[in-house]
């Protein structure tokens, strides 16, 4: 199962996204879970960097994927920061989706910074 975990501080500004797992719907090379939740997660990046012009804190795995962690700037004028929450905030929607028709392949959780989860 995919796993996306969105860390989030008291105000609950994002600070950083984890996908991790996999989706195990179909074998490699035809999950389109997988495939939908790698866009997703790809995309998010790209449009962060591209719209805004911020390069995030990127982790992931070298080999067998499965993994990917992105750590968001914190410290960024406030109205780049709303735009960037808002890219966010897409990206969680479209997760949203993705476990409404495919929930036993994918689920979202939320991680708060003093570290409960949700």
């Amino acid at each position: 199962m995919i796993t996306v975990t969105i860390h989030h501080d008291e105000n609950r500004r994002v600070a950083a996204f984890e996908f991790s797992g996999h989706a195990e719907y179909d074998e490699s090379g035809k999950d389109l879970v997988c495939a939908g939740a790698s866009t997703i997660a790809i995309g998010t990046v790209n449009a962060i960097y591209a719209l805004l012009n911020i390069e995030p804190k990127i982790e992931q795995a070298t080999e067998g994927g499965g993994y990917l962690k992105v750590d968001l700037p914190t410290d960024i004028d406030p109205e780049l920061d709303e735009k960037l929450q808002l890219i966010v905030q897409v990206m969680t929607a479209q997760v949203y989706s993705m476990v409404q028709n495919y929930g036993q392949y994918i689920q979202i959780k939320y991680k708060h910074a003093g570290g409960g989860t949700q």
